[in-house]
């Protein structure tokens, strides 16, 4: 499992003292390209040829939130990334409901590759609170590498689209397991309960280092205390 987080990556101080200059949410004009009544068909009703359509959209936005130019999320317009897909402006809207839903998509799918690549077995030997601690680490070093999904992941939270909520619930299906893995010889029932807490304390974080007022290494202190708190 990992994170990610940028506004406009503008880095001050050292690396463990890392904090990023970003944009207000609203500095930038929405973008106001929306569909006014249809729904968006669903993944599982689509054609072969709309899949390939849809995941061109995913992988566009993915390209230009991590191209590192300084953009915001909010910068981004879905003509531009209907042109940088080849998807015509109005098939967009046949896949996603609006802006928020493509980068809800587009943020989970980044999530589960990021998760896939660099997932590495608990230390047995750690005491729970460490292994947990070892799993928040390597979120956090994703979000340090990639900081502008930070800041979609907390645009994504406050949609009042349907569908980007719907997909961003999704999230829990990709970092449950591997904070769960941490837990494997504690009961589910505490398991779960403990990674909600851990979950809610990561979200504020994430929260927090986005509008520039926690560091990185306050984020892994409050993260590394928290699981201090509950395990140790």
């Amino acid at each position: 499992m990992e994170s990610s987080l940028i506004g406009i990556a503008t880095t001050v101080g050292s690396t463990d003292q890392t904090r990023i200059r970003f944009h207000s949410m609203s500095d930038t004009e929405p973008d106001t390209l929306r569909e006014p009544a249809a729904s968006p068909h669903s993944p599982e009703s689509m054609t072969a040829a709309q899949l390939v359509r849809r995941q061109r959209l995913i992988d566009s936005v993915i390209e230009l939130i991590s191209a590192g130019d300084g953009r915001t999320p909010e910068d981004l317009q879905m003509k531009e990334i209907a042109e940088q897909s080849g998807v015509a402006l109005g098939t967009v809207y046949r896949y996603f409901s609006s802006k928020d839903h493509l980068l809800a998509a587009a943020l989970l799918q980044w999530a589960a590759k990021l998760k896939s690549r660099t997932a590495t077995q608990p230390d047995r030997n750690a005491a729970p609170a460490e292994r947990l601690s070892a799993v928040l680490h390597q979120a956090v070093g994703a979000y340090q590498r990639q900081p502008m999904f930070a800041r979609v992941l907390v645009l994504v939270a406050n949609s009042a689209d349907p569908y980007a909520s719907e997909c961003y619930a999704q999230m829990g299906e990709v970092v449950y397991p591997a904070l769960g893995q941490a837990l494997n010889e504690i009961d589910e029932d505490t398991r779960n309960r403990i990674i909600d807490v851990v979950g809610a304390v990561w979200y504020h974080c994430m929260v927090e280092w986005v509008n520039n007022r926690m560091t990185l290494k306050q984020v892994t202190e409050m993260l590394d205390g928290s699981c201090e708190l509950l395990l140790g």
